[in-house]
């Protein structure tokens, strides 16, 4: 067989895909990823129990907020890389400025606080442990991330799945903080964004056998 005759064959039954399928694939996955992982919050490890409390602290939502704006700006680089080709190089570039206003919130509580607060900023009494239990629950959105990116079509797999996990590490985290005790931004900025890390060397280091065409 020539190969115009097998491109023209191969090609016979091509469909135009619907505008905006992509998206809604995305968005419909990951509202089971994202149930998943609250739920894991919620009866693994239990809400924080002065919530009442820590939803009038900046602290708190300072905390909530930080991963979620990673993950938007995830799922923007998520549906480029998606697609043949794609870089999202802007994505890098806004996910290190949200870093560095929360490092300048978290040298702004350092410097508020007195000198024995600084420990429990920094190391609370949960960061051996808070960056594992991020990973936990990033792990039912990293499946259901998994499965878009195979029903897509990214050519970079490394990069791919290396933004898989960090998306999956931020909604993770974003689900942690509703159960997280800790007040410290200098413990969010340190120890929420291993967690994240560790998410997004998870995705790299599983890429290509999970996302190979």
């Amino acid at each position: 067989m020539k190969t115009d005759d097998l491109i023209d064959r191969l090609a016979s039954d091509l469909r135009p895909v619907p505008r905006g399928a992509l998206g809604r694939l995305l968005f419909f996955v990951l509202i089971p990823g994202l149930v998943l992982s609250a739920a894991m919050i919620l009866f693994g490890h239990g809400p924080r129990p002065d919530l009442a409390t820590a939803i009038h602290l900046p602290a708190f939502w300072v905390k909530s907020i930080y991963p979620l704006a990673l993950t938007v700006i995830g799922i923007t680089a998520l549906m480029v890389v998606a697609r043949p080709g794609g870089r999202p190089r802007k994505a890098g570039l806004a996910s290190l400025a949200i870093y560095l206003v929360l490092v300048a919130l978290g040298l702004w509580q350092l410097r508020m606080a007195p000198a024995e607060d600084y420990p429990r900023l920094i190391f609370g009494i949960s960061a051996w442990i808070c960056p594992f239990i991020i990973v936990a629950a990033a792990l039912p959105v990293f499946a259901v991330i998994v499965f878009f990116l195979r029903r897509s079509a990214p050519t970079n797999l490394p990069l791919a799945g290396f933004i898989a996990g960090l998306v999956a590490g931020s909604v993770g985290a974003w689900t942690y903080s509703w159960g997280c005790i800790e007040n410290g931004l200098p413990f969010v900025a340190l120890w929420y964004t291993l967690g994240i890390a560790l998410c997004g060397m998870l995705g790299l280091a599983l890429s290509r056998p999970l996302l190979r065409w």
